[in-house]
């Protein structure tokens, strides 16, 4: 949810007609030399597909009458390298029409990866009937270091897998020394937990880790007893580890702690919330 949030902030701040989206494992080759030609564009991943495109397609309809979710549009990769109006963003990522789709629903009859940046935008921008095209200037490098397994030799980004000889290129690269004192390592307490983790958000935890809801969706977001039982089991018998989630070392409401349960920080038994 704030993901959606900052790229909507960064379109109004941006104030362009489209907003190519980098990610830290992109390099750049060149201009841009095919302009886009869709709503909004990305790498091609061949063969890719979404299921239960009926379920956000019937939304699509209030400002698209008779809209599809095509193949084409599916098999658009929304990594780093993609592309977006930003009518189309300002429109489709803002907190009411985010809202109006049933995350919950698709999760459960889909899986937790809808929650994934690049697949939740492709719901996303269906739900609202915008069009997604393949665009020929991201590619994806793979095993081979010069060729692209996808999209053309020329294209202006280029995007890579974990599995790219040497590693990432700009994972690689080394700050120079006059340069280092212009940085800092960010402060333990923002750092110290992985917050790569799907099923793991809370507005309300949000506020209380960061002080604010500026920078993400100010509706709060609820999952599904059963989404949570089937993604974290664990919070059934056992204290909260998610500090994203919930507050560590607390119980969620419902939760019986096992004999095993672990006391808090403090030495204390855990607490319900």
């Amino acid at each position: 949810w704030p993901f959606f949030r900052r790229i909507y902030d960064a379109a109004l701040a941006l104030n362009t007609d489209y907003v190519v989206m980098l990610e830290p494992d992109n390099t750049i080759h060149g201009p841009i030399k095919r302009l886009p030609q869709h709503d909004a564009g990305g790498l091609h991943v061949k063969g890719r597909f979404f299921r239960m495109p009926q379920l956000v397609e019937h939304l699509a309809q209030q400002r698209s009458p008779g809209f599809t979710w095509t193949h084409e549009s599916m098999e658009a990769g929304l990594c780093g390298g993609a592309y977006f109006r930003t009518e189309v963003i300002l429109d489709a990522f803002s907190d009411e029409n985010m809202m109006k789709i049933d995350w919950t629903q698709l999760a459960e009859k889909v899986d937790k990866e809808i929650y994934s940046s690049d697949f939740a935008m492709q719901y996303a921008l269906a739900a609202r009937g915008w069009r997604v095209g393949i665009w020929e200037e991201v590619a994806q490098m793979d095993k081979d270091p010069d060729e692209p397994k996808a999209g053309p030799r020329d294209a202006a980004f280029r995007h890579y897998c974990s599995c790219y000889p040497g590693g990432k290129p700009t994972y690689n690269l080394k700050m120079r020394p006059e340069d280092e004192e212009l940085v800092q390592a960010a402060p333990f307490h923002y750092t110290k937990e992985n917050s790569n983790c799907q099923l793991c958000y809370s507005l309300e935890r949000y506020m209380e880790n960061w002080g604010s809801a500026k920078c993400t969706n100010r509706m709060p977001v609820k999952y599904s007893q059963k989404l949570m039982d089937r993604y974290h089991p664990e919070l059934k018998t056992e204290p909260c580890k998610l500090p994203f989630l919930c507050e560590p070392g607390t119980y969620l409401d419902g939760a019986t702690p096992s004999k095993q349960a672990l006391p808090d920080a403090g030495g204390n038994p855990a607490t319900n919330r």
